[in-house]
């Protein structure tokens, strides 16, 4: 299968008009195929189309037809399988947070104003009236920006669906993959659902809207652990189980309505393609991947 082969995701992302589309994803995520057209201009239409396919069956990218649009997702979880070939879990984990408090204290270094140390001779040119006014309202919102956000993550498992949805519903076998959060639900429409920690706290909480065992589970979604995350609003996530052989299974979760700018927002940025990594290593090998369990 692509995910489980690194050749394919290092061929898919060795063209450059290839890693511009990505990172075009990365920066507004879900955009209709129209749209990633504009970003490799030099192109057609069809050129651009043939690299979305690549990426596609690379599984770099999904897609999702709404009405007459095709949008397209970006898929981070190959590009982690590719990172864990070298790395072990502990330093894919640990790489993953160094590189979160780097953004975080650098994001708050711009915010304050300061700079990060520079040999370059400093520009002496006074701005013009047109400049100051465009700095006042740089960090104006724009009305049309979008205020939530939707993130997906997909990967195969080398266990047959009735496997992995054990591993979903399972409170004994969530705990070992999913954060150490024990899941409690009757598993019905209307039903609350909830994951706890090892000491009976909420983590999430939500309310399931669709259920097919095996199939699909969909529920409400508040972070309920910290105070910060519980008062956002509510988003919603689900589970698409597929089968593609009679022992290999596509799990897809797909993550909508993240409210932009949030708490929650920033701390599941990138969240589900690490519950779907270590929700694969604890099917396939048993092991907990540090830090999940």
């Amino acid at each position: 299968m692509p995910a489980d082969d690194p050749e394919v995701t290092i061929r898919a992302l060795a063209d450059p008009h290839r890693r511009a589309l990505l990172d075009a994803l990365r920066e507004a995520d879900g955009r209709p195929v129209r749209e990633l057209e504009s970003v490799l201009p030099e192109l057609g239409r069809h050129a651009v189309l043939k690299h979305l396919r690549v990426l596609a069956d690379a599984e770099l990218v999904t897609t999702r037809k709404v009405g007459r649009s095709r949008y397209v997702q970006l898929n981070p979880v190959p590009i982690v399988d590719l990172a864990r070939r070298w790395l072990d879990d502990y330093a894919a984990v640990a790489g993953l947070a160094l590189s979160r408090l780097r953004d975080h204290v650098e994001s708050d270094l711009a915010n304050q104003g300061a700079t990060m140390p520079d040999t370059t001779v400093p520009n002496t040119t006074v701005p013009n009236a047109a400049s100051s006014t465009a700095e006042r309202t740089a960090n104006v919102p724009n009305a049309n920006e979008p205020t939530t956000r939707t993130l997906v993550a997909t990967v195969v498992i080398s266990a047959p669906p009735q496997q992995v949805w054990a591993a979903i519903t399972d409170p004994e076998q969530t705990r070992r993959w999913f954060f150490g959060g024990l899941v409690r639900s009757d598993w019905s429409v209307g039903a609350p659902i909830e994951w706890l920690d090892a000491d009976g706290a909420s983590l999430i909480a939500g309310e399931i809207t669709a259920i097919e065992p095996e199939v699909r589970l969909a529920h409400t979604f508040r972070a309920t652990w910290s105070a910060e995350t519980a008062a956002d609003p509510a988003s919603h996530y689900e589970w698409a189980l597929q089968q593609l052989q009679p022992d290999v299974t596509r799990v897809t979760v797909t993550h909508t309505d993240v409210p932009v700018g949030t708490r929650t927002e920033q701390q599941v940025d990138g969240g589900a393609s690490l519950v779907i990594s270590s929700l694969k290593t604890f099917v396939e090998t048993g092991r907990t991947m540090p830090g999940m369990g």
